[in-house]
């Protein structure tokens, strides 16, 4: 089953057990008339639920194309499955040298440039929260979504592995968004806050971001921006806070 964001971007979503909670790994569909995009391609554990949400989704066709945020398994593990760099299916990719990531069929996408993909505009950003250092953000320019990979993400609770943002009593709990950033982007207690809230700040004011599609999280829903990055703000000046990083000694 897919899970409408916007009017043409839907979310198909899956998720693993994190000890008493659950962590997202997603992928989303994006329709543009008879053409369907997929951004990400989902686990390998997934494989059967994920082919057979795209083969209903798509009334059998598949995808038209595929983009990924980057190439490791938790978002690249389906691509041969369904179809992608095939003749039919055209794979877009953001790593420098896709061939040398097991992707010698992909599109080369330049991060900080746009590409038209089977008719819709997209925008590859350098993304400040990510695990790997050829991982883009996408935007779709047609309706406002910003698609992140690894950032934005959240644990849940068993029973709200479907829910939107909004569907949350009071949004996303500020201590699954922390917890989520703490276990899964450990670089943050070595940086300064400050330095990637200008950097998003930097991305939201350029780009009108309508939702937010995160790979790792609930989809996070335009009137719930503001409190979301809120917490995501505390949650990395907390992570600082609690980690106490001592520089080596130097030789006298």
């Amino acid at each position: 089953m897919t899970v409408p964001v916007t009017q043409t971007v839907e979310w198909i979503g899956q998720c693993y057990s994190h000890g008493s909670e659950h962590e997202h790994v997603s992928l989303y569909l994006i329709r543009d008339g008879d053409d369907t995009i997929l951004i990400d391609s989902g686990s390998v554990y997934h494989r059967s639920e994920i082919t057979s949400s795209v083969d209903t989704a798509t009334g059998g066709d598949g995808p038209d194309a595929i983009v990924l945020s980057h190439s490791d398994y938790p978002h690249a593990a389906n691509v041969s499955p369904l179809g992608g760099g095939t003749d039919t299916v055209e794979l877009v990719a953001s790593s420098g040298a896709p061939s040398q990531q097991g992707l010698p069929d992909a599109r080369k996408c330049t991060i900080g440039g746009q590409l038209e993909v089977r008719g819709r505009t997209l925008s590859f950003i350098d993304p400040p929260l990510a695990d790997r250092s050829h991982t883009t953000w996408i935007y779709d320019h047609g309706d406002g979504v910003l698609f992140t990979a690894d950032g934005f993400g959240n644990y849940h609770e068993p029973g709200q592995c479907g829910y939107h943002s909004s569907d949350f009593a009071d949004m996303i709990p500020k201590e699954r968004i922390h917890a989520y950033h703490r276990d899964n982007l450990v670089w943050l207690r070595y940086v300064d806050p400050d330095k990637i809230e200008r950097t998003l700040n930097d991305i939201f004011d350029r780009f009108e971001i309508t939702a937010v599609a995160p790979i790792h999280g609930n989809p996070i829903m335009g009137e719930d921006l503001p409190k979301y990055r809120e917490r995501l703000y505390e949650s990395m000046n907390r992570i600082a806070d609690e980690y106490e990083v001592t520089p080596s000694e130097k030789p006298e």
